[in-house]
């Protein structure tokens, strides 16, 4: 079987496929040649706080959140807020979150269901009483493709190494069960 070049026989048809070949060509195009960054905001810095070291490459998702650890400290024996202080049973660990909302429903951050995972294996809650003097969330809601930045704070076993946290978001719309965590490895 010989297969024959199929050739429009209308002009007509040939000037409208060439045209329209060349819009879907230039549409594609900036006009230089080369591909246009999307602009980018501009987010003021903050300072480190004292002991804090500034971990980089930390990030992990969970449904529709976005986790990147932005600081961390450990070692800590007290907590010091504005109306109390409170000693550490070991020593305190203190985690600096942003947390971004990708999706497009709202997501509520559970401060209570996040974990700090220990070289021994073992998971531990936030601390109330730090959590509570340091004035951090327990719940939040996180609007969609909004960010946000707390504390996490930890008060674990005083000679553990802190090996990751463990951060979940909350299930998003349809789901039936609850999301798989983000874990991240620290320090």
């Amino acid at each position: 079987m010989r297969l024959r070049a199929l050739r429009p026989r209308d002009p007509l048809t040939v000037a409208a496929a060439a045209a329209l070949a060349a819009a879907v060509a230039f549409a594609g195009s900036s006009g230089s040649g080369k591909a246009t960054a999307a602009p980018a905001y501009s987010i003021p810095t903050e300072k480190v706080r004292e002991g804090e070291s500034v971990p980089e490459g930390k990030t992990g998702r969970s449904a529709d959140m976005t986790f990147t650890v932005i600081g961390f400290r450990e070692g800590m024996t007290e907590v010091m807020g504005t109306h109390a202080a409170m000693g550490s049973k070991g020593t305190f660990t203190r985690i600096r979150v942003l947390a971004v909302n990708t999706g497009r429903d709202i997501q509520v951050f559970d401060t209570w269901k996040q974990r700090l995972v220990t070289a021994d294996g073992r998971a531990h809650s936030p601390d109330v009483n730090a959590t509570m003097i340091k004035r951090q969330p327990e719940r939040l809601s996180v609007g969609s493709f909004m960010r946000v930045e707390f504390d996490l704070w930890f008060d674990v076993p005083r000679g553990a190494k802190v090996r990751a946290v463990r951060l979940s978001g909350s299930p998003p719309v349809g789901a039936v069960s609850d999301p798989a965590p983000a874990e991240i490895k620290l320090p």
